[in-house]
Formats: C-alpha cells, structure tokens, sequence
C-alpha cells in the first residue's frame, strides 16, 4: 500500500491524485505505477557545469545535481488524454507541480518533459480490448530540491519624525498624507503639535504622539496609517544666523547670540571653538567641516538645533530652512531558521523608503569569500532610495534586484550585493536566529522575507 499521497498539478488549473493510501484516487483512472519494475524513479544525478570566476557563479568543473524523473502511469482510453493535457508536448511545455506528501508532509518539485511521453498497452494487446494503457513520462526537474512549505513574515514600518524649526517667531503647518493641520505657532508644546496632528482625518486621536521642545519634536504615528510627515514653514520668521563682514575678520549670529571675531583665515576647528562659546550652542553643539565653497556647519543644539548650514567665504549672510522634517529610522526583526539539508537563501520584498538595511550575515562562511573569521557575521546591506516596490534575491542563480519599474536598480548598488544563505540545520522554528531589518521612510512601508526550504529528498533527513 502506498504511505503517501502524490498529487500533479499542471499549470492549466487541472490537478489529480495519483497515488495514495486509501484507493479513492482510483476513481480517475490516472494510476502512478510505483512498482520498481514500472521504471518508476524520482532520483536524481549529477552532471558537471562550469562557471565564471564572480561572486554568484559556480567554480569552473563543479559538480552539480540534475534530477530526471521517469513516472509510469496506469490510463484508460478516456483518461489517456487528459494525461496529455497535463504534460503538454516537448513543443508546448507544461509546468507540472509534483507533491509528495509523505510522513514529513509535502514536498513538491516543479517539472517538465524531457522528451515525448511513451504510451504501450499491457501485453501488447489492443488498448481498446485491455481498456488499458502504460505510458511512461520522462520529466526533469530545473531544481533538484524538493520544495517543503515555505513561510512568509512581514514587518511594517510604524512613522518616525522629527521636526526642527529655525525660527523667532511666526506659524507653521504639518502635513501628513496630503493633509494639513491648522497653523501652529513656532513655540507650541508637544500637546499643542499633537493636538492639531489628531485633529488630521489622515491620522486622528490616539494615532500619533509628540514628544519634545518647541523648536525640536519628535513625531510617532502608527503603522496603521501610512503617510509621511512634512512642514510648511513659510510663514516662520527669516532666517536663525547671519555672517557679518569687517575689515580683518567676521563674526556669526546665531539666535542673537553673537561670536568674537574670528580670522579669515580660520580653520574649521577655530571656527567651532568660537561657535561654542555662545551659551545657546555650548560645547559640543555644532561640528564645522572644510569645504571647497567655505564651511559646512551642523548644529546639534541651539535655535538651529538639527540643521545643516552653508557657510560661504566672503559673503555675509548663510543660507538655512527655516523648518524642515528628519525621517528616523526603526527596526523590525525577523524569525529565521533552515531546518533543512540544503542552504536557505533569503527572499525579501520592501516597500518604497529612502533607505533599507536588511541582513546578510555570514553565519561562519567568510572564508569562502576569503574574508576573515567573523567579520561578516553581522552584516547588513543598505539600498539606495528604494522608488517602487523592490525584489531581492539572494539566491546566485536570481537576479538580484528586481524592482517594480523595472529601473536599473543594481546600477545604483554599485555591485553590493547578499552572498551569504542562512546554512542547513541553522535555528528552529522554537529556536530561530533573530535578524533586523531598519527602515527610513514612511509609516506603512513594509518589509516582507520569504523563507523557501528545499530538501534533498521526498521525505526524511531531519535531526
């Protein structure tokens, strides 16, 4: 008696069981011969491929499996063309889904023939006086592994903001999901942001949260309601710093507050140091870089707290935003494990974001790229802006990165790409490796990993 059930399923919809337990799947007439003398064989064999020398290819000469599978049927004259339907013809392929559901459940392999299906009848006889039919289908299986249930988890990505204002006085408004508060004034409280953030149709009560001083808040909403959030700050007063010019020398505004005259001649470091002597920017609250134009400077404190100014030599007065919005980044993890004979390469789907970082560790395989012992053993790709939804697979025989407008995504990588699978036998399902991913973008995005196991054979080879 058979101990599992086999079921085919052709891409043209139909499906039927051909071998099983109990003897209900007689009843079409589609009969897998599993008897050794049938021919029936699901092994597979190897065959020698060669590749080039990048990461992704195979080494040259390297052996590989290819599984050719020889199944005989049982058929009547009725049954014999709906047999036909499901293979097609080697002019006219058809993907034929083979499960096996057997004592460690279903595991499927996806085929195709290999050459022109060979019908004989029992005996020699006249199929219509046997009302019987042999055929023997020869199939091959692009990939060898049997494919078991595959899992899909998914992360999404809760808003993260924080909103910086340059300003002494005036009104702002923020927006979120095309939508536009009421004008807030520029020294509002955290409640008083909050409050016209919940009065937002696009968010409303128990949506966001506020926290922080006027002049610097951060801006939580909820990954049930997507959207971006953005500052109109146009009727805020001008601008938080200005650069006066004397004859030997320059001095700098910031809120009021002005330094002691400083060189032309400066270097960053005098620059800063004389910065950080105002009591409104403090020691440690602007960091001053060198620049081709002048001086770039970044202030972490101070009515220009979070902002980014250009300081150009020779002229008397700096350009700021008088407000603009941070989008933070959050951290979403993921249950991974391979239980496994064969590697497990990762298959992630993210949404539009101005960044993604998502895992690659090594788990111990460096030395195959010849990196050293653990030095990739908590390693992360970051993508460029991500535009429209994006693929990665990490698989070496995939493209890699497939996005939904088909734009030349890898182009913009630069080459970096995931070259580590998670190993056979790595984690339980009781017991899974903990991997992060870290969106910067807006609340909604999703990030979705899909964890497809293959195993070597039909059933077994558990620990």
């Amino acid at each position: 008696m058979a101990v599992a059930t086999i079921t085919l399923e052709s891409d043209t919809g139909d499906w039927v069981v051909v071998s099983a337990p109990n003897d209900e799947y007689l009843a079409d007439d589609i009969i897998l011969d599993t008897d050794p003398e049938g021919l029936y064989d699901t092994g597979f064999k190897v065959r020698t491929q060669s590749g080039a020398f990048q990461p992704g290819g195979r080494i040259v000469g390297e052996e590989i499996p290819i599984r050719e599978m020889v199944l005989p049927f049982w058929l009547t004259p009725a049954s014999r063309p709906r047999l036909q339907r499901l293979w097609g013809t080697p002019g006219n392929f058809r993907k034929v889904r083979y499960t096996y559901d057997g004592p460690s459940g279903p595991r499927s392999l996806t085929l195709r023939l290999s050459k022109e299906i060979k019908y004989t009848t029992e005996d020699g006889h006249d199929a219509d006086i046997d009302d019987t039919y042999h055929a023997v289908v020869s199939a091959i299986a692009p990939n060898p592994m049997f494919e078991a249930a595959e899992d899909v988890a998914e992360w999404v990505n809760p808003g993260n903001f924080t909103v910086y204002l340059a300003a002494t006085s005036g009104t702002f408004r923020l927006g979120y999901a095309d939508a536009l508060t009421a004008l807030i004034p520029y020294d509002a409280t955290a409640a008083a942001v909050q409050a016209a953030l919940e009065a937002l149709p696009t968010l409303g009560a128990g949506n966001v949260t506020v926290t922080g001083d006027p002049g610097r808040w951060t801006v939580l909403t909820s990954k049930d309601c997507p959207g971006m959030l953005t500052v109109d700050g146009t009727s805020l007063a001008p601008l938080s710093l200005s650069v006066t010019v004397g004859t030997l020398s320059f001095t700098i505004t910031v809120g009021g507050q002005t330094t002691a005259p400083i060189a032309f001649l400066s270097s960053a470091s005098t620059i800063r140091q004389a910065l950080e002597q105002l009591s409104n920017i403090g020691t440690g609250g602007v960091t001053v870089t060198s620049t081709s134009f002048g001086f770039a400077l970044s202030f972490m404190t101070g009515p220009l707290n979070g902002f980014l100014v250009a300081l150009f030599t020779g002229r008397s007065t700096a350009g700021v935003h008088v407000a603009r919005v941070v989008t933070n980044p959050n951290t979403g993890w993921f249950d991974v494990w391979n239980p496994t004979d064969q590697p497990l390469w990762p298959e992630w789907t993210f949404d539009p974001a101005q960044s993604w970082h998502f895992p690659d560790f090594a788990f111990g395989q460096e030395r195959k790229w010849n990196r050293k012992a653990g030095e990739d053993a908590a390693r992360m790709i970051v993508t460029v802006p991500v535009t429209s939804k994006l693929s990665v697979m990490s698989d070496p025989f995939m493209d890699t990165y497939l996005p939904a407008d088909l734009s030349n995504f890898a182009g913009l990588m630069n080459g970096v790409e995931p070259i580590y699978p998670v190993p056979p036998y790595t984690g339980t399902e009781d017991d899974p490796v903990l991997m992060p991913v870290v969106c910067t973008g807006p609340a909604g995005a999703k990030a979705t990993l899909r964890q497809r196991r293959f195993w070597s054979a039909e059933s077994g080879l558990e620990q």
